[in-house]
């Protein structure tokens, strides 16, 4: 079993969850292979496929959608698990309402599961108009991912995918 985390990661939060995703499947017994999306060349000899994306102003990284509608044919032959970083509040109320691109996305691969957690940022990382941003929007630098959440999801992705 071989599985391609495919991660479109901003500032390298959300890549971080998809190598400690890629380290779970490993220890499960699955090859995992884990790329941004744009080296993406084939999803040959793939049969499991996890998406991630980090979310910004409650959107999907457009290099995300982009690799869903090159190779969303392809996609639908797999199996497809789908996450998203962010927002920067880890409240059950922020990480309510998935963005639309992701919801989209799930609906046209027939993801078999899809979670959304908190994300990270660290502001010196950020650029001047991602600062006011933030300002603009109250949110606060601070790592809000739930370590234990993104482990215990990676064990039922394998746990599925091995099913199979």
């Amino acid at each position: 079993m071989k599985a391609l985390v495919v991660v479109a990661s901003k500032h390298g939060s959300t890549l971080e969850m998809g190598r400690a995703i890629a380290d779970v499947l490993g220890e499960r017994g699955i090859e995992a292979v884990v790329l941004p999306p744009g080296k993406v060349t084939s999803l040959e000899g793939f049969d499991a496929v996890v998406l991630g994306s980090g979310v910004y102003s409650n959107k999907m990284l457009p290099t995300m959608t982009a690799l869903a509608y090159r190779w969303g044919d392809q996609l639908t032959t797999r199996r497809v698990y789908l996450f998203c970083s962010g927002p920067l509040d880890a409240s059950p109320q922020a990480l309510v309402n998935l963005p639309l691109e992701a919801r989209t996305l799930a609906r046209q691969t027939g993801a078999r599961s899809v979670r959304h957690f908190g994300g990270r940022v660290d502001s010196s990382e950020l650029r001047p108009t991602e600062r006011a941003l933030m300002r603009m929007t109250g949110s606060r630098p601070g790592d809000y991912r739930d370590w234990p959440a993104v482990v215990a999801w990676a064990a039922e992705i394998a746990d599925d995918a091995l099913a199979a």
